[in-house]
């Protein structure tokens, strides 16, 4: 199996997205890999040993935290997602100009892909004929008037965005008895008793976490997936020993101010999420200079810098130009790398092996790639007969931990007992019961009553909040062109004289059938 958080969280998901491609043949060919061997004609086989034996390059299952991808979608996918919240306060005209018309691109984007999914493998009732039993067409819709509150955009599939939403959310105070080490408070902000907290049941938790009366312990903190891979932490999140390799996150939260009931932790670099910028480059896709690592544009979620390094439209757009034109004129093997690097390129392709199973972990508060990419994943992986879970986990941050008895070891075991013959079945041991109440003094959580509804069970609010609470997680200035980054994934489309974050197609597109309004608003904060 494969699996990654961030970069490498991308990497897993396309090794189980283009497993056993032949596009990918020659490069495997040039970095020697076994098994792969091109022949006479040309063409290529995977085999080994004297007698020829097949082989595969491919996976079993994934398992995916925070990946960054697909990079072709994610400008316009972000853009899209900070859209939809009607508060959302852009830095600059041109931001926000240029939000609403990739806005309009990425609706063009998903309804031309005619894109459909069972509510039964979702879990998810779209259409709210209180059955799971539909195949559910997946459209976007413009209405101003009958969707005044997220800027004109509704229809099904920003009806499974929501929908998937509230399933998260609901997965929580349903877990809330692994939380065994939470320090729960009355309404009066007063600790309760060890007797107290023995008592709670699974709806009075519900309530209280709702309400924000609790201080979290370690079993709902976001050190890192699985024991210390791949932040570097371990799973209690104090550092491990050693250094850690060049481009691993370091699991810190990203720029911009935190969305209600994210949880509290410090900035790359160590500081508070008040304190000043850090002043060294980083790559993660969380600090503020990003780019090639000599560049000197800005991306950090204040920044009222349009960008530093082009001094006008014209010139940004002509270096736009010549870097996708140079990307589509292929690589040395006639490939368009952007394209490459594309899992919904791939999954379900006839000449790619599909992966038994999936799960793409996600932070539902992090700000470093739109949560529509890992749906658009899931949707792809579904529809080619992959068992593909989708999990936004509330108040997680860019890769967030295990927590609540989940883990990854747990989840491999739980997918070789249903899709091996002849496992056991493997399940979650059952949550122990909490004695003692936690030692912190006073609650630290949010209050998220006020547009969070918690009824038999059932988790409701709507799309507006949604997108409130995703844009309050905001770390990149502008969702598109030269100031976004993505850290060493966009590292493979430039070179010493190609700008990195000159990659995506759907961006160029809007900047040049919309020069001639998005050219004077460009830079025109600092003239």
């Amino acid at each position: 199996m494969s699996t990654g958080g961030s970069g490498g969280g991308a990497h897993a998901a396309m090794v189980a997205a283009t497993s056993d491609n032949s596009d990918y043949f020659p490069y495997e060919v040039e970095a020697g890999a076994v098994g792969i061997y091109q022949n006479e004609d040309g063409t290529y086989s995977e085999t080994i040993g004297s007698e020829d034996i097949e082989i595969s390059d491919g996976v079993w299952g994934c398992v995916a935290y925070s990946p960054i991808t697909s990079l072709q979608e994610a400008d316009m996918a972000m853009a899209f997602e900070y859209y939809l919240d009607t508060d959302y306060e852009f830095n600059t005209d041109f931001q926000k100009k240029l939000a609403k018309y990739l806005s309009q691109e990425y609706m063009e984007y998903i309804n031309d892909q005619n894109l459909s999914v069972s509510e039964s493998a979702v879990d998810i009732d779209i259409n709210g004929d209180g059955d799971k039993d539909d195949a559910v067409d997946l459209t976007i819709e413009y209405n101003e008037e009958k969707y005044a509150d997220t800027n004109g955009y509704g229809e099904t599939y920003l009806t499974l965005y929501l929908k998937e939403f509230e399933k998260n959310l609901e997965w929580y105070p349903e877990n809330l008895d692994y939380a065994d080490d939470w320090t729960w408070f009355d309404s009066d902000g007063n600790a309760l008793s060890d007797e107290s907290v023995s008592q709670m049941t699974t709806e009075e938790k519900a309530q209280a976490f709702l309400e924000g009366r609790y201080a979290k312990g370690e079993s709902g903190q976001n050190a890192g997936p699985g024991g210390g891979m791949p932040d570097g932490n371990g799973p209690d999140g104090n550092e491990m020993p050693g250094e850690k390799p060049d481009g691993i996150p370091d699991g810190n939260d990203s720029d911009g101010e935190k969305p209600e009931g994210a949880p509290a932790g410090s900035m790359p670099g160590g500081e508070t999420s008040d304190g000043n910028a850090q002043d060294e480059l980083v790559t993660s896709g969380m600090g503020v200079e990003v780019g090639t690592p000599d560049s000197g544009t800005t991306q950090s979620a204040d920044s009222k810098t349009d960008s530093s390094s082009y001094s006008s439209y014209e010139e940004m757009l002509e270096s736009y130009e010549s870097d996708i034109a140079s990307i589509e004129d292929g690589d040395k093997y006639g490939n368009n790398i952007v394209d490459l690097y594309n899992p919904i390129n791939y999954i379900g392709d006839e000449d790619t092996e599909s992966p038994t199973w999936t799960r793409i972990v996600m932070g539902a508060s992090e700000g470093d790639m739109s949560l529509f990419a890992s749906m658009n994943m899931q949707i792809a992986w579904i529809n080619s007969g992959t068992d593909a879970k989708l999990e936004w986990q509330w108040d997680g941050g860019h890769v967030p931990s295990e927590i609540f008895g989940e883990s990854l070891a747990l989840y491999v075991d739980e997918m070789y007992g249903k899709y091996v013959e002849g496992a056991a079945e493997v399940t979650k041991a059952e949550a122990q019961l909490q004695t003692q109440n936690g030692t912190d003094t006073e609650a630290t959580g949010t209050d998220i009553s006020s547009w969070v509804s918690y009824e038999d069970g059932e988790v409701k609010f709507t799309l507006a909040d949604a997108a409130s609470y995703r844009s309050k997680g905001a770390s990149k200035a502008t969702p598109g062109f030269d100031v976004m980054d993505y850290g060493q994934e966009t590292y493979e489309f430039g070179s010493l004289t190609q700008d990195a974050r000159h990659f995506d197609k759907y961006v160029l597109k809007v900047l040049q059938e919309d020069a001639e309004t998005l050219s004077e608003l460009f830079n025109s904060e600092e003239k």
